[in-house]
């Protein structure tokens, strides 16, 4: 369906409807030349993204064939509700324009010189080792492996993409790396292992082999670096260059090979298209999911009233004697990392212990499959629905109750239990649920277990991700694409997406990062801003036909210059200001509303109907045996 919107002014036209007693003040002239109030109208921007070549010459990549590839516009939607037809935009348009960088030989010595200065040699992993064994490989890799700290390496790119090649790194920028035929080539992969998880203290970094990279970006600014010559690595499983159908669902698992590959036509697939494969992956990669990515849910509907604040309220089910799970979570963190990342809301974190009985316990057992009870599940049809609609229908016993105009209460319900007590579920650490009939936020559930603790995973990471989705975020490895307006996610032809996992985020499966990173700012900052305006519309163009006080003209006129700031901070792609501004917009508007007698939801309330099942975006653990 497709929702009105409603423009004030240039950036918000703000309809003073007043009679002449209430008026004591002009209408600002710049409302009398305003454009009308349904005139659709959304934030325009161009991104300028540097493509640069390190390593490759001019005649190892074929442009027109690279830039076939490439996406033209950016159109952000909503993505939950369009998995049940509905539309909402966020009120966004951009258009990208490219630039493209051959990095001369001197950079790519000083390059090179500087990885081998601050790689350490070791031993193969186990996936250079697995890439030996492939029938139709091209070569050998080994005898050991140079082991390179990925910040590091993007910090280095950063610096002196700027300094020697002039780039302005203010704009998003893809740095795609081959050292592969150089003499002072040596194999290599990347590392990060300077974050342990906050509840078990394991470093995932250090200790799996699953986590050497090839790729990395978004610790230090709008970079993230792309290498072909690296590994090959688990995570997207270039390794395998002999299997086509990784998952037996008799569709390909289309991936990168190490860029040596290329030529190769026995493998799986006929390696013969570098320049499309980098394309690919700056479009579907880097542009859709790092760059300018679409938001999983609206984060309107996580907002709290103006004035009031953000409450995360985790209840902690125990049903596991052996251990308490309130050891496991640190509160704290949760608040500072959320807190850093929405730095506009005042924020509040409630940890509530108590033991798992009655109700909850049922619902808990029928959800893992080990009670087969019908219950308020079968109006969905699947007793995954069951932890919602049991929560759902018991609400307020867990959870304080909504106020209106009040905060925002954002319900987590955390089971600390056993591997035997997951059932079926075992291997899910959590998910941010929807509400199953229109594709708003609900509730987050998540687990940990001993045998989850064992493989390094409390419950801090798994609750600051899984808000992450139900404020608005979507992972580095699944998300939309507009010029196709297709929504994807690491599977067949688009298998390679899982290289978006490569980036600083908590968002991430790598768990290299605990917390959120550059790309996360930016977009969740220009989500905010873009539905911030929409919705500070929406609401004025409900006042059209009431009449308004000085007061309430005077708000009206903060908002307007508010958000004329936030549109020209978004232009300077500041984008944390914008939405600041954008918010402190919405905020005047709302107090406007008010003072006219209006009751205004934060957001319009989606079309639904009866129960309806979409899409599940769940959370499980990837390479749980390493």
């Amino acid at each position: 369906m497709q929702r009105k919107i409603f423009v004030l002014l240039g950036s918000i036209v703000l309809m003073l409807l007043v009679s002449s007693a209430a008026l004591a003040g002009a209408v600002p002239a710049s409302f009398e030349s305003s454009p009308q109030m349904n005139a659709p109208q959304t934030l325009n921007t161009t991104f300028k993204i540097n493509v640069v070549f390190v390593g490759y010459s001019a005649g190892d990549i074929n442009l027109p064939a690279f830039q076939s590839q490439l996406p033209t516009t950016y159109d952000p939607i909503v993505r939950y509700p369009a998995f049940y037809g509905i539309n909402l935009p966020v009120n966004i348009h951009g258009d990208y324009a490219f630039d493209y960088t051959f990095t001369p030989t001197s950079f790519n010595d000083a390059f090179f010189s500087y990885l081998t200065s601050i790689g350490k040699s070791k031993a193969l992993t186990d996936y250079q080792a697995a890439y030996n064994d492939q029938v139709n490989k091209t070569l050998t890799v080994g005898p050991k492996s140079l082991y390179i700290d990925a910040p590091s390496t993007e910090r280095w790119l950063m610096t002196h993409g700027r300094d020697d090649l002039g780039l302005d790194i203010a704009n998003y920028t893809v740095f795609f790396v081959n050292w592969y035929g150089r003499s002072d080539f040596k194999f290599h992969v990347y590392t990060k292992t300077d974050v342990a998880d906050p509840d078990t203290g394991y470093n995932f970094g250090k200790v799996r082999q699953t986590r050497k990279i090839i790729a990395w970006g978004g610790s230090y600014g709008r970079t993230w670096f792309y290498d072909l010559s690296a590994g090959p690595e688990a995570w997207t499983d270039n390794w395998n260059v002999d299997d086509a159908d990784l998952d037996g669902n008799g569709v390909m698992e289309y991936r990168m090979p190490p860029v040596w590959e290329y030529g190769n036509t026995s493998g799986y697939r006929p390696f013969t298209d570098l320049s499309g494969d980098l394309g690919k992956v700056l479009r579907w990669v880097a542009i859709d999911l790092l760059f300018t990515s679409s938001p999983l849910y609206d984060p309107l509907a996580s907002a709290p009233f103006p004035g009031k604040k953000k409450k995360v309220f985790v209840n902690m089910f125990e049903d596991d004697p052996s251990a308490n799970g309130t050891k496991w979570i640190d509160m704290q963190l949760v608040h500072d990392n959320l807190g850093q990342f929405q730095r506009d809301y005042k924020w509040k974190v409630v940890l509530k212990d108590q033991q798992l009985t009655g109700g909850a316990k049922k619902a808990f057992r029928i959800f893992t499959g080990l009670n087969g009870s019908n219950d308020c599940w079968n109006a969905y049809g699947d007793p995954f629905a069951e932890l919602f609609c049991y929560f759902d229908t018991n609400r307020n016993q867990y959870l304080p109750k909504i106020k209106p105009s009040g905060p925002y209460v954002g319900g987590i319900f955390a089971f600390n239990t056993t591997d035997n007590n997951l059932g079926n579920q075992f291997g899910l650490l959590g998910f941010a649920d929807d509400n199953w009939v229109s594709g708003n936020p609900s509730y987050v559930f998540e687990f940990d277990s001993p045998g989850y603790r064992d493989l390094g995973y409390g419950f801090t990471t798994t609750t600051i991700h899984e808000f992450g989705h139900h404020i608005g975020m979507s992972h580095p490895h699944d998300g939309y694409d507009s010029t196709s307006a297709t929504d994807f996610g690491p599977s067949d032809d688009l298998y390679f997406a899982w290289s978006g996992d490569e980036s600083h985020t908590i968002m991430h499966y790598l768990d290299l990062a605990d917390d959120f990173g550059w790309f996360d700012n930016d977009n969740m900052n220009r989500f905010l801003t873009g539905r911030y305006l929409t919705r500070a519309n929406e609401i004025a163009a409900q006042m059209q036909s009431g009449e308004t006080s000085r007061e309430a003209n005077a708000l009206l006129e903060q908002a307007e210059s508010r958000a004329i700031e936030a549109r020209a901070a978004f232009q300077k792609m500041d984008y944390a200001r914008a939405a600041s501004e954008a918010k402190a917009s919405f905020d005047q508007v709302w107090r406007a509303a008010k003072l006219a007698g209006l009751k205004v939801p934060m957001i319009e309330p989606l079309p639904q109907g009866g129960p309806r099942q979409g899409p599940k975006m769940v959370d499980p653990i990837r390479f749980p045996d390493n």
